[in-house]
């Protein structure tokens, strides 16, 4: 078979284009691979409770390691040491063991378990906290931290006011607004006196009722208080273990008094028959602490990864819970939340 020299210049260009148009894929694909860091590293997570570590924060963080060629198991080692902060000593304990270990930076859940790191004499690993309600308590100068610590800064109290706000904007009949919170949590007062400031402005009065720290099972005795024949109409939790840890008879118990209420976690608000919940996008906040922790194992220093505040919000509402409580949410809050339950 004979080719004309149109038709062999022809061929010609087709096979220079096929062939360009193949390396040209497969330099595309090389390029969009995630790279490989080149040693094996360890990172130690210093942790309040299995709340922590099964939070949407970590859960995030750990897909986008895994984005960034961290694999689990392969070329990072994730190593867990819980503290109870209610024993004494022991997350100082855990703080000194993680610092001594080796490791390639330590992550925290929030500013309770960073705070013993903060006050270690010789700390000499990277600390990156995952969630701190109150950052300012473990980093003098947010925008160059001054040592080894840095992290994200969540909304359990810059949106304390907000929930409230929301709350009475879901229920415009609410007139007093209750919470159960442990003495001597973190974050709970600087939460409160944000709370009561926005009640002030909203006309809505407050009941503060304490329970002792690690007697979480106190919360029951003194739900007893919580009442409608006690003219308490709201709730707003607060971000303390008893609330957490027992936050399913908690929606339980406002449905049944028919108490509006509002949750700061995802997971365990309207998702579980709270009236609300009102917190920050936790799936993003733990991609980007991935991304400046990436930063960090590459050699930034911590003086150039700036505490981050959460920015994004998500809002969810349960309609089942409201109808039961006999609350009317215009539609217009219907269609801003990011999830509506009807269960």
């Amino acid at each position: 078979m004979k080719f004309t020299f149109k038709q062999a210049v022809f061929a010609v260009f087709a096979a220079i284009i096929i062939v360009g148009g193949f390396y040209s894929w497969q330099f595309i694909a090389e390029q969009n691979k995630p790279v490989v860091p080149p040693k094996n590293y360890k990172i130690g997570f210093l942790a309040l409770s299995d709340k922590d570590v099964q939070s949407e924060n970590f859960i995030a963080f750990k897909a986008r390691m895994e984005k960034l060629g961290y694999i689990e198991g392969k070329n990072v080692e994730y190593i867990v040491k819980q503290g109870d902060r209610n024993i004494k000593g022991d997350l100082e304990n855990g703080a000194k063991e993680l610092n001594e270990a080796g490791l390639d930076l330590i992550l925290t859940g929030g500013t309770t378990s960073t705070v013993p790191l903060k006050e270690l004499v010789n700390l000499k690993t990277p600390v990156y906290f995952l969630s701190a309600a109150r950052p300012e308590l473990v980093v003098s100068n947010l925008t160059s931290p001054e040592g080894l610590i840095t992290g994200m800064s969540e909304g359990v109290v810059s949106l304390a006011d907000k929930r409230l706000e929301f709350l009475k904007e879901i229920d415009p009949s609410i007139k007093k607004v209750a919470s159960i919170v442990e003495k001597g949590h973190t974050t709970a007062a600087a939460a409160q006196a944000k709370i009561d400031a926005a009640a002030k402005k909203l006309g809505i009065k407050t009941v503060v009722i304490e329970i002792d720290a690690g007697k979480y099972e106190q919360i029951f005795e003194k739900l007893k208080t919580i009442t409608r024949a006690n003219g308490i109409d709201g709730y707003i939790a607060c971000t303390c273990l008893s609330n957490e840890k027992y936050a399913k008879e908690l929606a339980d118990y406002f449905r049944k008094e028919k108490i509006s209420s509002i949750n700061a976690e995802v997971g365990i608000g309207a998702k579980l028959g709270w009236l609300a919940t009102y917190s920050n996008n936790r799936t993003r906040t733990g991609e980007l602490a991935a991304e400046s922790v990436d930063r960090i194992l590459k050699g930034t220093p911590i003086a150039q990864i700036p505490v981050q505040f959460a920015s994004d919000i998500l809002f969810e509402l349960n309609l089942k819970t409201a109808k039961e409580i006999g609350a009317t949410i215009p539609q217009a809050i219907i269609s801003r939340a990011n999830k509506i339950y009807n269960e």
